[in-house]
């Protein structure tokens, strides 16, 4: 089983559906801890679509992930 990605101290997960699209949800580690690796509690935030590929899925958590950060920012 490979590592899922890092990116910005958040782990992206994806996951290929029966239809062969793709789903991503992040994890941000410095909020909340899970009760397991892949779990999805209030510590995950998922993107709201899916995606034809896994690079395009992984592409839209991170602009998700940069998103966030310039929310808070602005706060």
């Amino acid at each position: 089983m490979r590592e899922n990605r890092i990116y910005r101290q958040h782990r992206i997960h994806t996951i290929q559906l029966i239809s062969g699209l793709w789903l991503a949800s992040i994890v941000n580690f410095g909020k909340r801890k899970m009760t397991t690796g892949n779990s999805l509690t209030d510590a995950v935030t998922r993107i709201p679509r899916e995606y034809g590929s896994e690079e395009l899925a992984i592409l839209a958590a991170k602009e998700y992930i940069d998103g966030q950060a310039v929310h808070e920012q602005k706060a």
